[in-house]
């Protein structure tokens, strides 16, 4: 038995991190999921890894002909169940450009259609994001200007493009069960301690309301939203933080924000959590 987890999300958006950081999670096997069976390739993964324990986030995938994906076989139990999770490694920019043309290659259809679950990621205070303009306030700049002031596709109109794919491709999980999404917002360490505290969901819609009132509406799909923070800090800025990644390792580092039954957004150091949930452990 198999199940294809499907990872989308722009440019910039936390994909690749999060993949170098799970593995060393499933081979660890200390959380929801672990390996039940070693990778035959997992180059790409080490590659991530590595640039992570260097202290400094691994570079952005830009171009689908440098395409390396991830699969490897886990389980919740040992002895029981395995699930093959092949995690397709489909550049931002890929789902970028799907999104403002309307339409996918052959090839990542047959990607999606083959997925019963999903994980859709958006960062806080991404450098790729794009904000819809002020037509009001920028009518005579652009006047001016011509098209120079416009980046492309806002950003939440892609996440919305994105939830259509996913609502229309998507299989039933082979339990019977409509598929699953997690939704996860990266770079979570990033919010300040209130922001925290609302969780992820409030931080959706209060930057992005098209897309959350999108999420609130989706049909046949169930979702769950996540926080994640792969290493605990921003190695771009934070000197302490990538001191102590260079010297101690990731070991202990990163964790995802889950809500409790009580309403709480707490932090939890189980990184496969996204994956459990998306796959229905």
């Amino acid at each position: 038995m198999s199940s294809s987890i499907v990872l989308l999300g722009g440019p910039d958006s936390g994909k690749t991190n999060y993949v170098g950081r799970v593995w060393p999670a499933l081979d660890e096997g200390k959380g929801s999921l672990h390996a039940a069976e070693q990778p035959q390739d997992i180059r790409f993964v080490l590659d991530v890894t590595d640039h992570l324990n260097s202290g400094s986030f691994a570079p952005r995938s830009e171009h689908a002909d440098d395409r390396r994906d991830f699969e490897v076989v886990v389980a919740a139990e040992k002895g029981g169940d395995r699930t093959t999770i092949v995690i397709p490694d489909i550049s931002g920019e890929l789902w970028l450009n799907a999104a403002e043309q309307g339409e996918v290659s052959a090839e990542l259809m047959d990607e999606m259609r083959s997925a019963d679950g999903g994980l859709l990621f958006v960062r806080v205070n991404s450098e790729a994001d794009v904000r819809p303009l002020n037509w009001v306030t920028s009518k005579n700049m652009l006047a001016k200007l011509g098209n120079e002031d416009d980046k492309g596709l806002p950003t939440q109109v892609m996440l919305c493009e994105l939830l259509r794919f996913l609502e229309t491709t998507l299989s039933q999980r082979r339990d019977g069960e409509p598929p699953r999404l997690s939704v996860v917002v990266s770079a979570w360490d990033l919010v300040d301690p209130q922001k925290f505290e609302q969780g992820p969901k409030a931080w959706l819609e209060r930057e992005y309301p098209l897309a959350a009132g999108r999420l609130d509406d989706i049909e046949g799909i169930e979702l769950r939203v996540f926080g994640l923070s792969v290493v605990g800090g921003d190695l771009k800025v934070d000197e302490k933080c990538r001191d102590d990644v260079q010297e101690n390792g990731l070991d202990g580092r990163g964790w995802i924000a889950v809500e409790g039954d009580d309403g709480v957004w707490r932090k939890d150091t189980d990184l496969t959590l996204p994956i459990a949930w998306a796959v229905g452990s």
